[in-house]
This record gives C-alpha cells, structure tokens and sequence, in this order.
C-alpha cells in the first residue's frame, strides 16, 4: 500500500513539472543608462509590470538600469553577440547600429518638436529598414529633451566665447567635432554620460549641451551656473531588440508586447516633453539665462549651416540630408 501511495505521488510530482507554466516563461534581458528612479527608469519599470501582467507571466523584463550592462557601445556589442535581447539608447548608441539616425540630429535643423515628429514620420520606415537589415527591430522611439548648452563660471554667447573653453562631446558622436572644429582654439572632451559627472567635478569639461531633464536626473546641473534660451536640437532615442529574439517570442505574446511598448512609449514621449520644460523652468530660476541677441545667433547659424554642409560631404548621404533640412523648411 505505501509503495503505491510512492508510485502515485512521484507520478503526480512528475505531471506538474511537465505542465509548469512556469517552464513556458520567456525573460527578455533589458539595458539602459537610465537610473531606476529617473523619469525614464519609471516609464521602463511601468513596462516591466504590465508585460508580466498583460501575458500572464508567459514574458518577463529582466531590466539593468544605470549603465550596469556599460555604456551604449558596450551595450550595442552585447545585443549583437546575444548578452542582451533590448537596449534603450540614445541616438549616439543607435548610430552605432544605423548611422544615418543621427540625421535627426543635424545641429540647427530640427529645432523644435514640430520640426522634428515631421521629420521623424517622414523617414520611420526608411530608418526602420535600416535597423532591420542590421537585425534589429525598433520597438519604439522616444525623446530625451530639448537640448541647451550649459557653462561653468562664464557665458557662452557667440562661437568665439568657446576658445580656451573644455566643452565636452559625446563619445562616438560625429556631429560635435565637426561644429568646434569650426570654431579655432577649441579643444572638445570626448565622455560616455556616465564620465559626465565626475569629468564636471574635475573640471575636465565647463560645457556641456544636454536637455535639462537629463542634466537634473543625472546630477549635472548643480556643476553649471549659465543655461541658454535657445535650443538648436531635440534629443532622442529608442529601444531596439534583436529581430532573433522577437521572433523567439510566441505570436499572441508578441502582438501583446508590442501593443505595450506602442502605448506605453507614446505616453513616456508626452511626459517626457513636459518634465524637459519643467526641469528647464527650475534651472533658469537657479541659474543664469543666456539669451542671444540677433547678430548672436545669426553667427551660431553661419557655423552650423557649415557644419551641416560638411556632414553631407562624407559622413551622411547627401541626399538624406537635404532631405531632412527641406522637411525642416530652412536653407
């Protein structure tokens, strides 16, 4: 009798291991820069619970905040050698995959969030391929701010006020080397985001151009004491994911992943456009406001109007990029 009990229940021991639901899970391995308790970090936190939710368990985000997988290119190396399945990255991280998303970015173009959805609607598909011939999927695009420069201990009004100053350029970024390069006696110092703060401290850098949002999160702006008015691009960013490990997931799983992340990243692109301009306001409340008179920016237009020029000469397709300044509407 007790060797049968034995039998029957190593036998329903063994019919509940083969049926788990738990063995059907799909975890997908999440990166970021962002801190958790960033605006950012929240949305992704968001995400995390309503995948786990919405599919009752069948996909889990398994996410790693705070740059803990390395920078963008560490992270970009990790998608393609299967480290990683998503990464969320800035467009210097994307370029790293499809260069020419950094069109979007062309200094003085898109200048304003109008400006840059056109624009951005105008080239999704074409961008898109691009990831996708790369092995990539974009699963939604988003935005980082409204980008200004900022100073330490001084007012940067025209290009000439940059000599002798250490601004700092974004590692990787090829659009920033060629601006200063237009401006002699400039000497730009490459960082990662993460570089930024402790660089700052040392006084490595005294400029930095980033969206105020970004600069509050990541602890920047208490190093800076001048802000400019004017913005001269829109930051952005997306998460992409390796199109193996999509086509991994179950369909019915995967129609519902994406559905979230087309929701939930067009609500995060709204709020993160008010949280900029928020951050904005409390800055130049606490800091010095640089506003360029007429003949100012007249001067910053006649450098990047040079710089774009240069940018179509080698580093971008020139037909994609005039493409771009003719959905801008300038010159």
């Amino acid at each position: 009798m007790f060797a049968s009990r034995l039998l029957a229940a190593c036998f329903g021991l063994w019919l509940l291991l083969v049926v788990s639901p738990a063995e059907a899970a799909t975890t997908l391995r999440v990166a970021t820069l962002a801190p958790k308790g960033s605006a950012w970090g929240k949305y992704l936190s968001k995400l995390e619970r309503q995948v786990a939710r919405r599919t009752e368990g069948e996909l889990e985000l398994k996410i790693y905040y705070n740059g803990v997988q390395g920078d963008e290119a560490g992270m970009v190396s990790k998608l393609r050698s299967g480290q990683l399945d998503i990464a969320a990255l800035t467009s210097v991280g994307l370029s790293r995959i499809h260069r020419d998303v950094m069109v979007l970015q062309l200094p003085g173009v898109l200048d304003s969030w109008p400006l840059l959805d056109k624009a951005r609607r105008a080239l999704a598909s074409d961008l898109e391929a691009g990831f996708a011939d790369a092995g990539f999927q974009v699963l939604g695009w988003g935005d980082l701010g409204r980008v200004r420069q900022m100073s330490k201990g001084f007012a940067v009004r025209k290009p000439t006020d940059l000599k002798g100053k250490r601004p700092a350029v974004w590692r990787n970024e090829p659009m920033a080397p060629v601006v200063y390069g237009l401006i002699s006696g400039v000497t730009p110092t490459p960082v990662a985001p993460m570089e930024v703060l402790p660089a700052l401290r040392a006084g490595n850098i005294n400029v930095l151009s980033a969206p105020p949002l970004a600069a509050e999160q990541l602890q920047w702006a208490p190093q800076l004491d001048h802000i400019g008015a004017d913005s001269t691009v829109c930051a952005i960013g997306a998460s992409v994911m390796r199109k193996s490990a999509l086509d991994g997931v179950g369909e019915d799983t995967r129609k519902t992943f994406m559905k979230l992340q087309a929701r939930y990243g067009k609500q995060s692109a709204k709020q993160i456009r008010k949280l900029d301009d928020a951050a904005f306001a409390r800055m130049k409340r606490k800091m010095t406001v640089v506003s360029l008179t007429e003949a100012e920016r007249a001067e910053w237009e006649a450098v990047l109007r040079e710089a774009v020029k240069r940018l179509s000469e080698g580093t971008f397709p020139k037909p994609l990029v005039e493409r771009v300044v003719k959905l801008s509407g300038k010159k």
